[in-house]
C-alpha cells in the first residue's frame, strides 16, 4: 500500500518504472491473499498515477505475471460473474445429477420388482409414472 501511495506522493528521485514493477511484484506474490476487488484497485491506482509509457507498463505486467488481472470495472464484473456462474453451475449440476440418479435408481428397483413378479403391471405403472414425470421435469 505504501508503494501505491508513493505513486501519488512527491516522487523526486524515484524511478516510477521501478516503483510500478515493485508494486506489481508485491501484488503477484500476494495474489492468493488478494481479492479480485483489491487487484482491480491496484490496477486502477497504477493507471491513474503512472508516469511511464503504456508499452513499458505492459512489459512490467508481463514480466511479473500480472498481465491477466482485470483492468476495468466492467471486465472485473464480467470475470466475477463468470467465476460465480461456474461454481454455481457446477453445484447445481451436481445436485441435479444426484437427483436424477436417485430417481433412475428408484425406477430400476421398481422394474426389478416387476420382473420378479412382486409388483403387478398396474402397481408398477402407478409407482413409476410420478418418477418418470419428475425425471422429465429435471431434463427440461
Amino acid at each position: 500500500m505504501c508503494k501505491l501511495l508513493a505513486l501519488k506522493a512527491d516522487d523526486k528521485g524515484t524511478d516510477p518504472e521501478k516503483l510500478i514493477y515493485e508494486i506489481y511484484l508485491a501484488a503477484d506474490q500476494m495474489k492468493d491473499k488478494l481479492t479480485n476487488d483489491q487487484l482491480l484497485l491496484i490496477e486502477q491506482w497504477i493507471n491513474a498515477y503512472k508516469k511511464v509509457p503504456d508499452k513499458a507498463l505492459e512489459s512490467i505486467k508481463k514480466e511479473v505475471k500480472m498481465d491477466m488481472i482485470a483492468t476495468t470495472i466492467s471486465e472485473h464484473i464480467f470475470l466475477e460473474g463468470k467465476n460465480k456462474g461456474k461454481s454455481e453451475g457446477k453445484a447445481e449440476g451436481r445436485i441435479e445429477g444426484k437427483t436424477e440418479g436417485k430417481i433412475e435408481g428408484k425406477i430400476e428397483i421398481l422394474e426389478n420388482l416387476f420382473l420378479q413378479k412382486i409388483l403387478t403391471r398396474e402397481q408398477f405403472e402407478k409407482a413409476v409414472e410420478p418418477l418418470r414425470q419428475q425425471l422429465k421435469e429435471l431434463m427440461e
